[in-house]
C-alpha cells in the first residue's frame, strides 16, 4: 500500500511540474509595482483548464503527502517513551599506556 501511494505521488509531483511549466505567465514584474492599468493577475475570473488542473494535483499532492506520512512501514510509536527504554551505552576505555586527552573528564579508577 505505502508503495502504491509513494509511486502516486512521485507521477503526481512530476505532472504537477509539467502542468506548471506549461501555464502562461500573467504579467511583468513592472505591473507588480502599480506600472500597468491591468493587474499583476491579469484579467480576473479566467480559470483555463490548465490552472484547475494545477489546483486539483496540488490538493491531490498534499493529500497523498499526509497519507504516506500515516501510512510509512517504520516502527510506530513516539520517540519519548522509547528513550527510556534504551539502555545506557558503556563508557570506552582508554588503552594501557595511554594518556587521556586534555580537557576531559577521566575517572578515577583504583
Amino acid at each position: 500500500m505505502y508503495y502504491l501511494l509513494l509511486t502516486l505521488f512521485i507521477i503526481v509531483a512530476l505532472l504537477l511540474i509539467v502542468v506548471v511549466l506549461m501555464q502562461k505567465g500573467r504579467g511583468d514584474v513592472g505591473s507588480a509595482f502599480g506600472g500597468m492599468g491591468q493587474g499583476v493577475f491579469g484579467p480576473g475570473g479566467v480559470d483555463t483548464i490548465l490552472t484547475k488542473t494545477t489546483y486539483w494535483l496540488g490538493f491531490s499532492l498534499m493529500a497523498l503527502a499526509i497519507l504516506l506520512a500515516l501510512t510509512h512501514p517504520s516502527k510506530k510509536g513516539s520517540l519519548i517513551k522509547d528513550e527510556g527504554k534504551r539502555t545506557p551505552q558503556t563508557e570506552q576505555s582508554i588503552p594501557q599506556g595511554q594518556n587521556p586527552p586534555s580537557g576531559t573528564p577521566t575517572q578515577n579508577k583504583p
